[in-house]
C-alpha cells in the first residue's frame, strides 16, 4: 500500500514518519525549497542561523515530545526556568516568577511577584482579570466547549475591566497571533488550565539549535532508512476526484502522481486551492471557508554589545512586537557576542504591507525604551522574515469548524494543526497530535489494526481536587463581605 503526503512541514513529516512506520509505502512533496516548514531554520549568507519564527516548548507538549524521543533528540531541548520577564519603559522589568509549589500554588505566587513590580494596571484589575483564565480548571467539559462562542475579552469584561487583560494580551497575541477580542474564550482557557494546573508545565525548553538542524534533518533521515522518498520544490497544484475518491493528485509540471492513500498536510488556506469544485457540495470542505488568516511577522536584531543577561522569555505591551528572547543567553554557543533579539510581531493585520525598514525603526525606538544599554548600543543588522508565519485565526466559534482527519473520500485525510484536536488551537503539539491521529484512523480504516500513538497529558497535583469547593467558599465569603459593606453604608 502507497501513501502521498503533501507538504513537508512537521505534521507532514511526522505523517510521513508514522506511515512508514505502519510499514505503509510513503512519498513526499513539499513545493518549498526547504522542508520543516513554520518549523524550520537555515544559515543566511553571514553564516548566522536564521529561524523562521521563535519556537517554544512546554512540557504539555506531550505527544510533540514523545516524537522527539522516538527520534532521539529530546536531549536538544533546553529547558529555562520558570521565569517571563514584562519590560517596561525605563527599563524596570517586572517577572512571573513561577516556583515549584503545589498547584494553583505556583501561579498565585507567580501572579503576587508579577504584580509587585508592574505598573501597566491597577494590581486590582489584573486579579479580577485573571479569575476568568483561571476558571477553566473548575469548569466542566461542556461549559468549556460553550465559550468557544465568545471572545477572551468578553469573558473578561463580564467579570473586571477589560485594562487588567494588560498582562495576558502579549501572551494571547504570541501563542495565537490575535488579539484578546479576537480569540476564542475556550481556545485560551485550555492554555490556561495546563498553565494553572502545574508548576512543571510553566516552564519553557528552546530548541539547542536551528530547528531545521535538529529535527527536520532527523526526520528526513529517518523516511530515507525506512525507504521513503521526498521531494523538494514539487508543488502540487490539483487534486483528481473520481467515483468519491481521489483519483491522483497533478503536479505544477502538469505531471500526474496516483496513490492508495493521499494524506494533505498543508495548510487550510493551500488546500482550498487543490480541492475540485465538486469538493464543496460537501459541508465537510465547505466548512474550510471559515477560516482567516492570522499572520505573524518575526524579527531578528543583533546588537554589538549585550543589552541583558536574561535567558527566558520577555513580554512586551503596548509595542510592535509581543513575546521575545534574547538569544545570545539562551544560545551563547551559537549566537556569540551581543545580545541577539529573536521577536514575533503579532498581531500583524497591520504590518503585512509595511516596508521591513519602516517595521524594524518603530522597533528599534521600542527597544531602546525597554533596554536603555540599547541607546549606546550599534546594530550589527537585522532581519524580517515574513515567509512561512502565520496559523489560522482561533475566532470565537471556530471549533466547529475544524475538520476531523478522516475526510468523506475513502482514501484522503487531513493533517496540520488545523484539523480537529483538543489539545490546543495549533502550534507544534497539535501539529503532531492530527498526524498520530491519521495514522491511527489509516491503521483502523485500512490495514484493520488498532494502533494508539497519542497520549494524554494529565498533571498529578493532588490540591487541585479541592479548588471546586475552595473557590465556592471563597465566592461565598467575598458575597458576605460585600453584603455586609453595602448594608453598612445605607446604615449610615
Amino acid at each position: 500500500m502507497k501513501a502521498v503526503v503533501i507538504g513537508g512541514g512537521m505534521s507532514g513529516l511526522a505523517a510521513a514518519i508514522n506511515l512508514l512506520d505502519l510499514g505503509i509505502e510513503v512519498e513526499l512533496f513539499e513545493a518549498d525549497e526547504i522542508f520543516g516548514g513554520r518549523a524550520s531554520s537555515w544559515t543566511d549568507e553571514d553564516g548566522d542561523l536564521i529561524d523562521n519564527a521563535l519556537h517554544v516548548f512546554f512540557p504539555y507538549y506531550v505527544n510533540l515530545l514523545s516524537f522527539f524521543e522516538k527520534l532521539g533528540i529530546e536531549d536538544n531541548l533546553l529547558w529555562k526556568n520558570m521565569e517571563f520577564y514584562y519590560t517596561q519603559p525605563g527599563g524596570k522589568h517586572a517577572v512571573l516568577k513561577i516556583v515549584d509549589l503545589p498547584a494553583p500554588l505556583h501561579a498565585a505566587f507567580g501572579f503576587a511577584h508579577l504584580l509587585k513590580d508592574n505598573k501597566e494596571a491597577p494590581k486590582w484589575k489584573a486579579l479580577w482579570a485573571g479569575l476568568p483564565l483561571a476558571s477553566g480548571l473548575l469548569l466542566s467539559k461542556e461549559k468549556i466547549d460553550k465559550l468557544d462562542d465568545i471572545s477572551m475579552a468578553t469573558l473578561v469584561y463580564r467579570y473586571s475591566p477589560l485594562e487588567g487583560l494588560k498582562y495576558m494580551e502579549p501572551g494571547i497575541n504570541g501563542l495565537t497571533f490575535t488579539p484578546s477580542y479576537s480569540v476564542s474564550a475556550k481556545v485560551m482557557l485550555n492554555w490556561g488550565m495546563k498553565v494553572f494546573g502545574s508548576a512543571s508545565c510553566a516552564h519553557v525548553g528552546f530548541a539547542n539549535g536551528g530547528l531545521g538542524d535538529i529535527w527536520v534533518g532527523t526526520c528526513l533521515d529517518y523516511i530515507k532508512e525506512k525507504g521513503g522518498k521526498v521531494h523538494l520544490e514539487k508543488a502540487v497544484k490539483g487534486i483528481e476526484i473520481e467515483g468519491g475518491k481521489v483519483k491522483r493528485i497533478v503536479m505544477a509540471d502538469s505531471k500526474k502522481v496516483e496513490s492508495d492513500l493521499y494524506v494533505s498536510a498543508v495548510n487550510v488556506f493551500s488546500l482550498r486551492s487543490l480541492l475540485p469544485e465538486e469538493a464543496y457540495d460537501l459541508d465537510y470542505f465547505r466548512d474550510l471557508w471559515h477560516f482567516t488568516y492570522a499572520p505573524s511577522v518575526s524579527l531578528m536584531v543583533w546588537f554589538d554589545r549585550k543589552l541583558t543577561d536574561v535567558e527566558c522569555t520577555f513580554f512586551a505591551n503596548d509595542c510592535i512586537f509581543n513575546t521575545f528572547a534574547d538569544l545570545s543567553n539562551v544560545l551563547p554557543d551559537v549566537h556569540k557576542g551581543g545580545s541577539m533579539f529573536e521577536m514575533v510581531l503579532s498581531p500583524a493585520d497591520h504590518l503585512q504591507a509595511m516596508p521591513d525598514k519602516v517595521m524594524f525603526d518603530i522597533a528599534l525606538e521600542q527597544i531602546k525604551e525597554r533596554f536603555p544599554l540599547a541607546r549606546d548600543a550599534a546594530v550589527r543588522k537585522y532581519r524580517i522574515i515574513r515567509d512561512r508565519q502565520g496559523i489560522y485565526r482561533p475566532s470565537p466559534g471556530m471549533e466547529k469548524y475544524r475538520p476531523f482527519q478522516r475526510s468523506p473520500y475513502d482514501n484522503l485525510y487531513l493533517t496540520g494543526d488545523y484539523t480537529k484536536t483538543h489539545v490546543s488551537s495549533a502550534g507544534m503539539e497539535a501539529a503532531i497530535w492530527n498526524s498520530n491521529k491519521v495514522a491511527e484512523l489509516i491503521a483502523s480504516d485500512k490495514l484493520g489494526k488498532a494502533v494508539s500513538l497519542n497520549v494524554e497529558f494529565k498533571p498529578n497535583e493532588p490540591l487541585m481536587k479541592y479548588m471546586k469547593t475552595v473557590t465556592r467558599g471563597a465566592a461565598l465569603l467575598g458575597a458576605v463581605a460585600v453584603g455586609k459593606k453595602l448594608l453598612n453604608k445605607r446604615c449610615q
